[in-house]
């Protein structure tokens, strides 16, 4: 139950993130947000409540669709409300410095709220937040949605695709517990590899795909989704690694821990809107290069940790690496979220979050072996 709960998250956003992004595309954008929003709160009351591990099962699977939904929705809004150039950029670097604060929220305080009020404040926590934004979103929030596209998604490219990435992010996922070669794992892997080629037959077949394969072939679009991917991968490994090295080899508790991250999430915080303008000022691709290149200093300087000391340079290296982190995933976000048309923002959103959520399981499942 224990792996279900932390995994059901992931496979159902990861398998949904693209079918839902599309779907705000042809049925609305700001819609979609808002119904995500309402099953990702409703989802957290009853996982806050769960009387016995299957309901809190469920429930994280719920919490997953809900993602699925306003992730892909929250971005492709924000690209159709602010006009290309300075001001999207601005507001992309906002929004990922939002996504670094909430993850130090979470590292932190999740530790703090499940010492001291339990673990399902963890999810009860959640349901102000969302109804806030829930309130919210009607008044600030303009609908956008494709007017020229069928409004019926392609279901066999729909089954395909769900499908498909949900199994390979489940086989991978698995790959710690019962390693590359297992029965299980290379089943899934290969149903899941072969539900995707399918699912590139079913969108050639498609007379209204649901994602056009001439949007995978360019190159605005191939690039930063694979930057993402590679990014996510050396992201997740990254956390795991630190993660352990604080835990186990030095022996901090989960809140200690929780809070010798806060310099890497307040370094994200400060690099994220600073990116947004140095992608306008000297250009995405400066920008993302330097970003990546700080990363590699980072990981560089984190490379004397040991059993006996090195804390100050793996705190040095998480400062500079995950400012260099943000740097590259800031003008990579708007590259990837801008290059598929204005009628499909959502698909774009849902690509690069397919990527990410690939990236993160491939990283953790190659890092897991490794150590």
């Amino acid at each position: 139950d224990a792996g279900w709960i932390l995994n059901g998250y992931a496979l159902t956003f990861g398998g949904l993130v693209l079918l839902l992004g599309r779907a705000g595309d042809l049925y609305g954008r700001k819609r979609l947000f808002m119904a995500g929003l309402a099953l990702f709160g409703a989802a957290s009351i009853v996982g806050g409540f769960a009387w016995e591990p299957w309901i809190l099962v469920c429930a994280r699977f719920m919490q997953g669709v809900g993602a699925a939904a306003l992730v892909p929705a929250s971005l492709s809004l924000l690209t159709t409300i602010f006009a290309e150039g300075e001001e999207r950029n601005r507001a992309i670097g906002i929004y990922g410095a939002m996504a670094a604060l909430g993850f130090v929220v979470g590292m932190v305080g999740g530790g703090v709220i499940t010492e001291f009020l339990g673990w399902r404040w963890v999810l009860f926590v959640n349901v102000p937040v969302a109804l806030a934004a829930l309130v919210l979103a009607p008044a600030v929030l303009p609908e956008s949605r494709n007017e020229r596209a069928p409004r019926s998604l392609d279901l066999a490219g729909a089954l395909t695709a769900t499908s498909g990435l949900g199994l390979l992010i489940y086989a991978i996922s698995e790959v710690p517990e019962n390693g590359w070669f297992s029965t299980a794992i290379l089943l899934f892997g290969t149903l899941g590899a072969l539900l995707m080629i399918c699912f590139v037959v079913a969108e050639r077949c498609s007379s209204a795909p649901l994602v056009p394969l001439g949007v995978l072939r360019k190159r605005a679009v191939v690039v930063p989704n694979a930057a993402i991917f590679l990014q996510s991968m050396v992201g997740i490994a990254w956390l795991y690694v630190l993660t352990l090295y604080l835990q186990e080899v030095l022996g901090h508790g989960a809140l200690t821990a929780g809070l010798l991250f806060i310099p890497m999430t307040l370094a994200s915080v400060v690099a994220a809107p600073l990116a947004g303008r140095l992608a306008t000022r000297v250009g995405v691709r400066t920008t993302a290069s330097s970003g990546l290149a700080l990363v590699a200093v980072g990981l560089l300087l984190m490379t004397p940790m040991s059993l006996g000391g090195g804390l100050i340079f793996v705190l040095l290296g998480m400062v500079i690496g995950e400012g260099g982190f943000m740097l590259s995933n800031v003008p990579l976000t708007i590259v990837g979220s801008g290059s598929a048309g204005e009628d499909e923002r959502g698909l774009a959103a849902g690509l690069l979050n397919t990527s990410m959520q690939l990236g993160n399981a491939w990283g953790l499942g190659v890092v897991a072996t490794v150590v």
